[in-house]
């Protein structure tokens, strides 16, 4: 008799949303059986043999930035996870790069491998980057950058160019609500009705003393309103993650003394998994949680 997994959940993402540090983290915390609270513990793994994780894994570890996935490499990463009751849960993670996950928005266009995902899915991880949000540019900015245009090229004798739009511009929750529609359409049909918004880098807002649900609608509103209100009806779990604990090492930024001393003080943590904070309702470490919450 062939085991019928409880649920299955795809990561979504645009780039840079942290979708290869929590996976990072996952790998470490279920595979070495880190946390004896889990909701879901490891059970096998398909699709790609362990090196792959094991080196993000190192990176996390080393507290160094992961390495930007540029292209796909056409492999699926399927983690059979086991909850309390040994029922079977796979977590899906495609190894495509989030510029691929914006194509959908951009050019109208889902990766084959991906779509078939979505047709076959229970519940999505979406992960949006809290510190890399790009806001609308409201009326009063827009009337302020056209007097300025307007003023410079007066001075310099020239009419001014303005700048050629494109769809990369658009703000954050314009491609994330766009995206979740496209989950939606006839071409997808997605049939999963539950999602997971992980707000990544969390460890950024926390000074601010706010919940996950009040910075999503302070900063993203249109996602914020359309999730509560709109016609496509999902049940949604707003998560705060930061699975880093601060800001890695960067190839690009080397002489940040605060940043260096905040690395320092990941990598001197006895247990790594300790950097982890999961906020929802309450502080936690379980990554597994909102996998469990997809699939229940």
């Amino acid at each position: 008799m062939i085991e019928t997994p409880r649920g299955s959940v795809v990561i979504c993402g645009l780039p840079a949303s942290g979708k290869t540090t929590f996976l990072a983290a996952l790998w470490y915390v279920v595979f070495d059986r880190r946390d004896p609270n889990a909701r879901l513990s490891f059970e096998t793994l398909t699709g790609l043999d362990h090196s792959h994780l094991n080196a993000i894994m190192r990176r996390w570890l080393e507290a160094k930035e992961q390495i930007h996935t540029e292209v796909a490499s056409g492999k699926i990463v399927s983690m059979n996870l086991r909850d309390g009751a040994a029922r079977k849960v796979r977590m899906t993670f495609p190894d495509l790069s989030g510029e691929s996950f914006q194509e959908i928005w951009e050019t109208r266009e889902c990766d084959q491998r991906l779509a078939e995902l979505l047709r076959d899915c229970d519940g999505i991880m979406m992960f949006v980057n809290a510190d890399k949000i790009k806001r609308p540019i409201g009326v009063a900015e827009t009337t302020q950058q056209a007097a300025g245009l307007k003023g410079g090229a007066a001075a310099a004798g020239t009419p001014a160019k303005p700048k050629e739009w494109h769809p990369k511009d658009a703000p954050t929750a314009v491609k994330l609500v766009e995206m979740l529609q496209m989950f939606r359409c006839g071409a997808l049909n997605a049939p999963a009705t539950r999602l997971a918004l992980i707000l990544s880098a969390w460890d950024t807002v926390e000074p601010e003393n706010v919940t996950p649900e009040q910075y999503l609608a302070s900063e993203l509103p249109l996602l914020d309103q359309y999730l509560r209100n709109g016609p496509d009806r999902w049940d949604v779990r707003v998560y705060g993650l930061s699975a880093q604990g601060g800001s890695f090492e960067s190839e690009e930024i080397k002489d940040d003394e605060e940043r260096n001393e905040k690395v320092a003080e990941i990598r001197a943590l006895e247990d790594a998994s300790d950097r982890i904070r999961l906020m929802k309702p309450e502080l936690s470490k379980d990554l597994t949680e909102p996998i469990a919450w997809l699939t229940e």
